[in-house]
């Protein structure tokens, strides 16, 4: 099995077709982020990735616009994983209960490899900040999916409505931050959901200022 997300079981109802697609995909992922960390960004070229992936440069260009992206992409959560399971909470759990569920469960169940693949690229984004923008959009893709889960399960309109994009804003701001937490906490960095949750009590709680 790859370290990055989507593996056979996740996948049931894709064809054959499109899991071959999404198999390359995250060969191609694992690749650049393993070369990147062993030689650096600016010393591995699309052909080396390709080639390490058992694919022509080519084909590596039908996947991704450049390098930078094909690392980020590695481990990455697919959005539409992490909608559907927000869709599949009972209605009657509130959005940002319903969102801090999902993400923790999402986070209980990655394996001692996917967490190290997310910390190696936490790390790789902070040494080259080229790495960023493209780790920004995985983020801002994540919020535009949630944003329109959130306004269906309430009725409310994307368009208009200010709550779906608090709501969903509010997800990945925690998500993010309990990341970076998470990523610097030493002994403590198999505990994912605990940071993520941690994030989302003390959002729901209104932010009060800590005692010291």
């Amino acid at each position: 099995m790859t370290a990055t997300e989507t593996t056979v079981n996740e996948a049931p109802e894709m064809g054959l077709r499109e899991l071959k697609k999404q198999m390359t995909r995250e060969a191609l992922a694992d690749a650049a982020l393993r070369l990147t960390g062993e030689k650096g960004l600016d010393n591995v070229t699309i052909e080396e990735i390709a080639r390490a992936a058992i694919v022509s440069p080519r084909t590596f260009s039908n996947y991704f616009s450049c390098k930078e992206e094909a690392v980020v992409t590695a481990g990455a959560a697919d959005p539409a994983v992490i909608v559907a399971a927000f869709l599949a909470v009972a209605d009657s759990e509130p959005p940002l209960k319903a969102l801090c569920q999902v993400l923790s469960d999402h986070a209980s169940s990655k394996t001692a490899d996917q967490l190290r693949v997310m910390v190696e690229k936490m790390e790789l984004v902070q040494r080259y900040p080229s790495l960023l923008p493209f780790q920004s959009a995985q983020y801002d893709r994540l919020e535009e999916g949630l944003r329109g889960a959130v306004a269906e399960r309430t009725g409310t309109q994307p368009d208009t409505d200010v709550y779906p994009w608090l709501v969903a804003g509010a997800a990945v701001s925690c998500l993010r931050s309990a990341l970076q937490l998470w990523a610097h906490a030493g002994d403590d960095a198999g505990r994912l959901a605990p940071f993520i949750q941690d994030a989302f009590n003390q959002v729901s709680a209104g932010l009060p200022v800590p005692q010291r």
